[in-house]
C-alpha cells in the first residue's frame, strides 16, 4: 500500500471535516441573524433540493469512478477513456433532464407552498430554487472529474481541492449576506464558485490523466449498459441511509410525538462521532484497494481488508464502551441538561455503534470493487422495515423501541457484509496480526 498517499488522503478528510464544520456553525448564526428565522427558514427548505440532486447522477459516478480506477491500474487507458465519456454522457443528459422537471414543477407549484410571511414571495421562491438546483446539478457533474484524479493516485489533491472549494463559496456566501445580499444573491454565488469548481477539477484531472479526452466519440451504449446495474446500487445505498435515518426519527415522532424525537436524534448523532472518524481513515484507503483487486493482488486485499475491519471493530468497541458508561454524562453536558436517554436506550445504541462501525466502512469496501449489488437491494429493503419497527416498537415499549429495531438492523447488515466480504474476497485475517498491515516491514515485530 502507497502509505504516503494514504497518509494524505486521511490528512484531506480530516480537514474537509472541518470545512464543513466550520462553514455550518458559522452559517446558521450569520444568516439566521441577518434574515430572520422566517426567510431562514424558507431558505433551509429550498436549499435541501441540491442535497437530494446529489443522487440525480444515478450512481453513475460512483460505478465508473471505481471501474475508471481498475482500468487505469491495470494500464488499459483506451476502456478507462470509453468509461469516462460513457458516464459523462448518461450525467450531462440527466443533468439537462433533471434542471428541465425542477424548472416546470416550480412552475406548476401553487403560490402558497412557497410563500412564506416576511420571507419570499412566490416568484422569488421559485428563482432561488432554480438556481439552487442548478448549483445541485453543476456540482453533481464534478464526480466523474474526481473519480478521474483518484484513479491516477490523487485522491488527496482531490478531496482537499473539493473541501477548499466548499470552504470558498461558505465564505463568499457570508460575506453576501453580512453586506446585506439576499437569498437570489446567496444562489448565485454558490453557483458561480462551484462552476468554478467544477472547471478547475477537470483542469486538474485533464492534467493528471492524459487518457481523459473530454467529449462523447469514445462513449459506447454496451458500457453504459454494464454500468447500470452497478450504479443503481450504489444509488440504493445513500438511500436507504437516508430512509434509515431521517425515517426513524419520523416514525418516532408519529409513535410518542415530537417531543421525543430530540431523545433519538440526539443519542444517534453521538453514537456516529466515531463512524465519521473511521470513514476518514477507511476512505482514503478505497481507491488503493480497487487498484489492487483490478491488478489480481489477491492476498493484499484480503490482508487490507482484515486490518480495516479489525480497526473498524476496535475503534467501535471503545466508542460503544465510553457511549455505554457514558451516555448519560454526554448528552447532559452537550445539551445542557436540556435531553436526556433511558440507560437501556443509551446501552442498545452503543451496542449498536459497535455493529454499525464496522459494517458501514465495510459496506463502503464492497462498493470499492464494484460488489455492493446483493448488499445494496438487501439494505434498500431492510431500511424501510426497520421503519416500520421503530413505529411497532415506540408504540410498545417508548422511544427505547427505536433504539432495539435499531440494533437489529445494525446486527443484520454486520451479518450481511461480512458474508458478501467472504464470497468476494476470501478468507482474511482478524485480530492483532491483521493491523500490521498499516505498519512499513522494516518496523514489523519479527
Amino acid at each position: 500500500m502507497k502509505r504516503r498517499r494514504v497518509f494524505k488522503g486521511v490528512l484531506s478528510m480530516a480537514y474537509g471535516k472541518v470545512v464543513i464544520a466550520t462553514v455550518q456553525l458559522a452559517t446558521v448564526p450569520v444568516l439566521a441573524s441577518s434574515w430572520g428565522l422566517p426567510l431562514y427558514g424558507q431558505w433551509l427548505l429550498l436549499a435541501t433540493v441540491p442535497v437530494f440532486l446529489a443522487a440525480g447522477d444515478l450512481g453513475f459516478g460512483s460505478a465508473a469512478g471505481h471501474r475508471l480506477i481498475g482500468e487505469v491500474a491495470k494500464g488499459d487507458d483506451d476502456a478507462a477513456r470509453v468509461t469516462f465519456q460513457s458516464a459523462q454522457a448518461v450525467v450531462l443528459a440527466l443533468s439537462v433532464t433533471i434542471l428541465g422537471l425542477v424548472a416546470a414543477i416550480s412552475m406548476v407549484l401553487p403560490d402558497h407552498l412557497l410563500a412564506v410571511s416576511r420571507g419570499l414571495d412566490a416568484g422569488e421562491a421559485r428563482g432561488v430554487l432554480i438556481v439552487l438546483s442548478a448549483y445541485g446539478i453543476v456540482a453533481m457533474n464534478s464526480n466523474l472529474f474526481l473519480a478521474a484524479m483518484r484513479a491516477q493516485g490523487a485522491f488527496a489533491l482531490s478531496a482537499s481541492f473539493d473541501a477548499t472549494i466548499q470552504l470558498v463559496e461558505g465564505l463568499a456566501v457570508l460575506v453576501v449576506v453580512l453586506s446585506g445580499g439576499t437569498p437570489m444573491e446567496a444562489a448565485l454565488t454558490y453557483l458561480l464558485i462551484r462552476s468554478l469548481g467544477v472547471a478547475g477539477h477537470a483542469t486538474l484531472a485533464r492534467r493528471r490523466a492524459g487518457w481523459l479526452v473530454l467529449g462523447f466519440a469514445d462513449a459506447k451504449r454496451a458500457r453504459i449498459h454494464e454500468l447500470l446495474r452497478p450504479a443503481l446500487a450504489a444509488m440504493l445505498m445513500p438511500l436507504a441511509q437516508a430512509v434509515n435515518l431521517q425515517g426513524t426519527a419520523l416514525a418516532v415522532g408519529a409513535a410518542a410525538g415530537a417531543a421525543v424525537v430530540p431523545i433519538f436524534t440526539s443519542l444517534r448523532t453521538l453514537s456516529r462521532v466515531a463512524l465519521q472518524l473511521l470513514f476518514t481513515v477507511t476512505l482514503p484507503v478505497l481507491p488503493e484497494l480497487t487498484a489492487e483487486h483490478a491488478r489480481g493482488n489477491v492476498s493484499w486485499v484480503r490482508s487490507v481488508i482484515g486490518a480495516l475491519t479489525t480497526l473498524n471493530a476496535l475503534v467501535g468497541a471503545i466508542a460503544g464502551l465510553c457511549l455505554a458508561f457514558g451516555g448519560s454524562w454526554l448528552l447532559a453536558v452537550w445539551t445542557k441538561g436540556v435531553i436526556s436517554a433511558p440507560e437501556p436506550m443509551i446501552v442498545l445504541t452503543a451496542v449498536g455503534l459497535v455493529a454499525g462501525a464496522v459494517w458501514n466502512p465495510m459496506s463502503q469496501v464492497l462498493l470499492a470493487l464494484n460488489q455492493h449489488e446483493r448488499f445494496a437491494y438487501a439494505y434498500a429493503a431492510a431500511a424501510p422495515a426497520a421503519v416500520f419497527l421503530s413505529f411497532a416498537l415506540v408504540s410498545r415499549w417508548g422511544v427505547t423501541g427505536s433504539a432495539v429495531a435499531s440494533l437489529l438492523l445494525d446486527l443484520a447488515m454486520l451479518g450481511l457484509v461480512f458474508v458478501q466480504l467472504r464470497i468476494v474476497a476470501g478468507p482474511f485475517p482478524l485480530g492483532r496480526r491483521a493491523l500490521q498491515v498499516f505498519i512499513p516491514e522494516r518496523r514489523r515485530p519479527v
